[in-house]
């Protein structure tokens, strides 16, 4: 064997041993380990399978989210099924005594597989939106999906919101993160939505503070179809909402940062159900904050999903999300 050749080889070597000694391989990324993947003959439905959560992502412009979401350990399917519904689903879009569009989930999008496993998505033009709107889906564990919405203002945009919607199979029930009212003593808890006379035929909403309460009143709810009546409740002790099945103990956990969440809001529980508490549903009011012409912003969300675990291990959860002690 030549000098040279015998020269090449311990160089390889000690370029592989370098390689190894930083944690990565030449073959697979751990990076890919929870990917989706794309639906042979759909090109905008990504199925998944992370050993803990099997289902689909479906961004074909009749339903913008998680179609469907079975947790493997029990069996339980999380997402209500239908036209438009889901987890994570992108539902409306506000600035201040305006609406704009309908309904984004039945807007045209454009979506595509990334390097890393994650999904991008983004509404077309003609969607007349007054931003570009795009979105990443990606697993981040076994149990848990992160989402990034990102916006470019194309004008002024004062108190924006994007209205994320997640929708629920039906013995699902709803709480939140709530603070103790003002003149009470006590920590902040998990409150479970429960329906009372004061509240019901209305839609619960937990705001940040006052200033999103003015959001919240002003007329951007007004608007048809399908206007909404909010009752507005506690002040949130952070953007966290839980969906449970009582019987099988299996928790969606719903959850972002408080600078990126104004308010959280969800249908009471009621037995049998009404019209609101059949929705099932939990929504994170993202952005919340004015944006200048040109201005991007980002707003992170996260879905976590467990079994039988504590109120104190949900709360610590989202704790370990928004980076709490």
């Amino acid at each position: 064997m030549h000098a040279r050749s015998v020269a090449n080889i311990i160089v390889l070597i000690a370029l592989l041993h370098v390689f190894c000694l930083l944690g990565a391989t030449p073959v697979e990324s751990a990076d890919l380990k929870y990917s989706l993947s794309q639906q042979p003959g759909h090109k905008d439905c990504f199925d998944f399978d992370t050993g803990v959560l099997r289902g689909r992502l479906r961004l074909d412009g009749k339903g913008q989210g998680i179609a469907s979401m079975v947790h493997v350990p029990s069996g339980v399917e999380l997402a209500r099924g239908g036209p438009a519904l889901g987890i994570f689903s992108y539902y409306r879009m506000f600035s201040t005594d305006a609406r704009h569009g309908q309904d984004l989930r039945r807007m045209p999008t454009k979506s595509r597989l990334l390097d890393d496993g994650a999904v991008e998505v983004r509404w077309l033009p003609e969607c007349e939106l007054p931003v570009e709107l795009s979105a990443v889906f990606r697993f981040s564990a076994a149990d848990t999906l992160d989402v990034e919405t990102t916006v470019v203002a194309k004008r002024e945009l004062p108190r924006f919101e994007v209205f994320l919607s997640s929708y629920f199979s039906g013995n699902f029930r709803a709480s939140a993160y709530v603070k103790p009212n003002r003149h009470a003593t006590g920590q902040a808890e998990l409150l479970s939505a429960d329906v009372n006379p004061l509240v019901e035929g209305t839609y619960l909403i937990f705001p940040r503070d006052a200033d999103a309460v003015r959001m919240i009143c002003d007329r951007r709810w007004d608007f048809p179809p399908h206007p909404v009546h909010w009752s507005i409740t506690r002040w949130m002790a952070g953007p966290l909402g839980v969906q449970q099945d009582p019987t099988s103990g299996v928790a969606a956990l719903l959850m972002s940062p408080p600078s990126d969440c104004f308010a959280v809001s969800m249908s009471y529980n009621k037995t049998p159900p009404d019209n609101v508490a059949g929705h099932h549903s939990t929504y994170l009011s993202l952005f919340g904050r004015d944006l200048k012409k040109g201005e991007k912003a980002k707003a992170r969300s996260r879905l976590v999903v467990v079994r039988k675990e504590s109120e104190e291990g949900m709360i610590k959860r989202y704790k370990e999300f928004v980076g709490l002690k």
